[in-house]
């Protein structure tokens, strides 16, 4: 590919390497959300018993527990699609080559090695398959830009 702009491979490494952890991240925050039905009812029931002040420890994790379900989790659901979409949509050797370096994070020899190949044809192959990911998700227009942390954080 003949590009005029820096195409950034430490951060599209990044991604690879996060993708995983990710996943976790996102089933944490699923788990947590099913524990928010009795939470709302404990917060009502401290407002009635608790002469109407709410707990506020309480009402943040309500809070917290909303942001997870608003914005967190949908925003992290996307990025996870965005980037399995475009390790889907490169060959299946190169997906290999993704799976061994990132989710299994083989070092860059171990990977040279189990692919059988040499220095030189992994670092192109690297190359090529890091180009094909970030123009796959947008370029510098990516979701995968944004923040995924939480933006408001408990006291």
């Amino acid at each position: 590919m003949a590009l005029n702009r820096r195409i950034p491979y430490e951060q599209i490494e990044g991604w690879l390497f996060a993708l995983p952890e990710w996943k976790a991240r996102l089933a944490e925050m699923k788990d947590q959300m099913s524990n928010i039905p009795g939470l709302t009812q404990k917060f009502e029931l401290v407002a009635i018993h608790g002469k109407g002040s709410k707990n506020e420890a309480i009402l943040h994790e309500v809070i917290r527990r909303l942001q997870l379900r608003e914005m967190e989790i949908p925003l992290l659901e996307l990025k996870i699609q965005v980037l399995e979409g475009a390790i889907r949509s490169i060959q299946p050797p190169e997906r290999q080559f993704v799976a061994d370096r990132y989710t299994h994070r083989l070092s860059s020899q171990d990977a040279m090695e189990k692919l059988g190949i040499s220095s030189k044809t992994y670092y192109e192959r690297r190359r090529r398959i890091l180009e094909r990911v970030y123009f796959f998700i947008g370029g510098d227009d990516s979701i995968l830009g944004l923040q995924d942390e939480p933006l408001w954080e408990q006291p």
